[in-house]
């Protein structure tokens, strides 16, 4: 038997968030961070975040601000 979510915080994971944000490095290194833990993804244009498991929309990634850390 499946278990069913609806209306949980289990479910909010399938809906896609933007990512609105890339984090630049010292190095002159560009990535784009996950819209819910927010660390820096591998990859660009990947369906899920691989650490925590966010739906991603790359909509506005050519609009998303580059932040730096020190």
């Amino acid at each position: 038997m499946r278990a069913v979510y609806h209306g949980t915080a289990a479910a909010s994971f399938r809906r896609p968030m933007p990512v609105a944000e890339r984090l630049a490095f010292r190095t002159g290194d560009v990535y784009p961070l996950c819209p819910r833990c927010g660390t820096t993804l591998d990859r660009e244009y990947q369906n899920y975040c691989d650490r925590c498991g966010q739906r991603l929309d790359w909509a506005y990634i050519h609009n998303a601000p580059v932040i730096t850390r020190p």
